[in-house]
């Protein structure tokens, strides 16, 4: 009996023991990597003067305690990255190289500002695109993250002309159950595009332009 209880003992050490204190070196260097893109990577909000956002920059050297990074408390990798409005105006005319992401091997969430992704982001679930400036080229490169499961393209206003012969595209994420295209010019040429949504569970299209007596039924798969 006491042989079992010691078993035991030593089990629940050894699953405390893996617990991880701190990010990741390799995961911590590759934040400090994307922060010529995204300068207040490392910096918290800290108030809002005269309508301005204050940062204050973040005293831990932990990445996982930074307020725009979260972690898996087991393996102390990146999980979740909120970029949206770090260097804003940048965002909208560069390229960014996306393998930069790459050693964030179980980033699952990504709220940031580009347009051209990678199909090795294999694990990506949740990706928040909104209030961004973009154009048609970006749905090739979302079509092929297959693992998504939520994706905000909300207020985009898509700056190259007739941006629903590129909303079919995503209909190859199979596992795509929530899609937000509130506030884009697409008009009522969107809802032909989206009967192939096999998955598709919530969508939004408020402020669309659609216009008239549309009728829904049997059109979507939810």
């Amino acid at each position: 009996m006491e042989s079992k209880w010691l078993a035991m003992v030593l089990v629940v050490l050894s699953l405390g023991s893996g617990l991880c204190d701190g990010c990741l070196e390799e995961e911590r260097f590759a934040l400090f990597q994307l922060k010529p893109f995204f300068e207040f990577i490392d910096y918290k909000f800290q108030d809002l003067i005269n309508d301005d956002s204050v940062y204050e920059k973040e005293s831990s050297s932990n990445c996982c305690e930074w307020e725009r990074v979260e972690c898996n408390p087991i393996s102390g990798r990146v999980t979740h990255l909120f970029l949206n409005y770090s260097s804003y105006e940048k965002i909208q005319y560069w390229y960014l190289n996306t393998s930069l992401f790459l050693p964030l091997v179980e980033l699952q969430n990504l709220s940031v500002g580009f347009e051209r992704l990678s199909s090795k982001l294999d694990k990506l679930e949740n990706l928040d695109l909104s209030n961004n400036h973009f154009n048609n080229s970006i749905l090739a490169s979302l079509s092929q993250l297959s693992s998504l499961k939520s994706l905000n393209l909300a207020r985009n206003v898509f700056t190259r002309s007739n941006p629903t012969n590129g909303i079919e595209m995503l209909s190859k994420l199979n596992n795509l159950e929530t899609l937000d295209l509130s506030s884009n010019r697409l008009g009522n040429k969107i809802l032909s595009q989206l009967d192939g949504f096999a998955s598709l569970k919530s969508l939004r299209l408020e402020d669309c332009g659609l216009k008239g007596t549309l009728d829904i039924q049997g059109m979507f798969p939810f």
